[in-house]
């Protein structure tokens, strides 16, 4: 079972021969809210290093006539905190294509400069906003998979966040993992050496992130085969009927 927020200051103190508090979050200690700090700072900079598949999501989305389908944070609600779309997994579901994409700033400006584009949208994003060209029809559905900020949870679970609000909150991340790195952040902020303890987190950190997500074989083409439009012919045996 994951450590709390709370307890997870106090492995780290008992570890450092400090003295254990009792509370973490509402704690006037200067010492203990230095602790919850840099275990917040760790926690968004681990986020940040992979897409982990515990922070990975799906959102989906109904097209409007429009160029502009809308801001990203409202496409995936509003308790959720937006990383980034994963590379070519937005398709509309109802048209069974994907929509291509990003288009560079340039491609999209030279498009609505010369007013001509291909049958199927394309998205790009600016300003936080998600834009398709040409203007789709209004009703599909579309659907992409996203990569979180959100890095830890409520004790029950229901309700995720980017940094630790409570004392009973939960990390989604192995609890070494914060140890380690809250290791080398504490003896860096008091001056102390901190190489081997970063050369220890960094070393910790790649092997969470081999262990995380199956992989597939790597290849050079710019997409899988089973992803490209068209007819899907699956790999191995399928039923035959013969007419007439």
């Amino acid at each position: 079972m994951s450590r709390t927020c709370l307890q997870l200051v106090q492995v780290f103190c008992t570890r450092r021969g400090l003295v254990e508090p009792n509370t973490a979050v509402s704690s006037s200690d200067t010492q203990v809210k230095q602790l919850l700090g840099l275990l917040n700072q760790g926690g968004s900079a681990i986020a940040r290093r992979a897409e982990w598949q515990v922070l990975t999501d799906e959102a989906t989305f109904t097209t409007l006539a429009a160029a502009d389908q809308g801001a990203l944070t409202t496409i995936i609600g509003a308790n959720n905190s937006f990383r980034r779309i994963i590379d070519e997994t937005i398709w509309n579901r109802t048209t069974q294509r994907i929509v291509a994409g990003p288009l560079y700033a340039a491609e999209r400006q030279g498009r609505l400069a010369i007013v001509t584009a291909g049958p199927y949208p394309e998205y790009s994003i600016r300003g936080g906003h998600l834009l398709f060209d040409p203007v789709p029809t209004a009703g599909d559905s579309c659907y992409f998979e996203y990569v979180s900020n959100n890095w830890c949870t409520i004790a029950a679970g229901t309700t995720r966040k980017s940094f630790f609000t409570l004392d009973d909150d939960l990390s989604l991340f192995d609890d070494e993992l914060h140890l380690t790195d809250l290791q080398w952040r504490w003896n860096k902020a008091k001056g102390l050496e901190y190489a081997e303890d970063f050369n220890e987190f960094e070393a910790m950190l790649i092997d969470r992130q081999t262990e995380d997500k199956t992989a597939r074989r790597k290849n050079l083409d710019q997409l899988q085969a089973g992803l490209r439009t068209g007819i899907f012919v699956p790999s191995g045996n399928f039923s035959l009927t013969q007419m007439g």
